[in-house]
């Protein structure tokens, strides 16, 4: 034999397979795109492209863009706000068309319309969220309560360290209850939100 096949073979990293004889990566990734497809931020940006701009609106008061958590869906969101304020219907088309110049507000370089591949998975995402929509007149409003329930718990544990750390920076009295008024105030905000999500049929114009 010749010292190439004496060589031993490189070392693979070798998938574990799950019972369906796909690899647990891959399995896990399913798994985790059906739990995002039915995630309340997920259905209420889809259900919102479902409504009329006067439908949209009372919706769009309630939940501030700072409760979407994940960045595509808050970007989405974002200009689906734009084009309700200016009284467009916030369907697939317009909101995608609004894409193409606007990007997130969080993003790197916001004054700076999107790249050809940012607006292609826009594109891909708002399809998707239109698309699995369920009972999207008939529950966004629930929707709606469940993005403010989450976005209240976040809150509660940010403000939570936020406080702490604060505490070991040895800050003294008066800002210490400064910064908690401010956060007794931004926690109050989002409580009163979910506290009006809870009405029957915040949705109806």
């Amino acid at each position: 034999m010749t010292a190439a096949r004496n060589r031993a073979a490189p070392l693979e990293v070798v998938p574990d397979r799950g019972a369906d004889g796909a690899p647990e990566d891959d399995a896990h990734w399913r798994s985790q795109t059906v739990l995002d497809q039915y995630s309340p931020e997920h259905q209420f940006v889809g259900s919102l492209m479902w409504l009329s701009a006067n439908a949209a609106r009372p919706l769009l008061d309630l939940v501030p863009d700072t409760a979407i958590w994940r960045p595509q869906t808050r970007w989405a969101y974002e200009l689906i706000a734009r084009l309700v304020h200016t009284g467009t219907d916030p369907t697939p088309v317009s909101v995608l068309a609004a894409g193409r110049h606007q990007a997130a507000r969080d993003a790197l370089h916001p004054d700076t319309a999107p790249t050809t591949h940012q607006h292609k998975q826009l594109a891909l995402y708002l399809f998707d969220a239109y698309a699995h929509a369920v009972a999207p007149t008939a529950a966004v409003g629930t929707y709606a309560r469940e993005i403010l329930d989450d976005a209240y718990r976040r809150a509660f544990d940010t403000c939570g360290i936020r406080m702490q750390e604060l505490a070991c920076t040895g800050a003294d009295r008066d800002t210490l209850n400064e910064q908690f008024a401010a956060i007794r105030d931004e926690l109050a905000q989002l409580w009163r939100r979910a506290h009006a999500a809870d009405t029957p049929n915040p949705s109806s114009p």
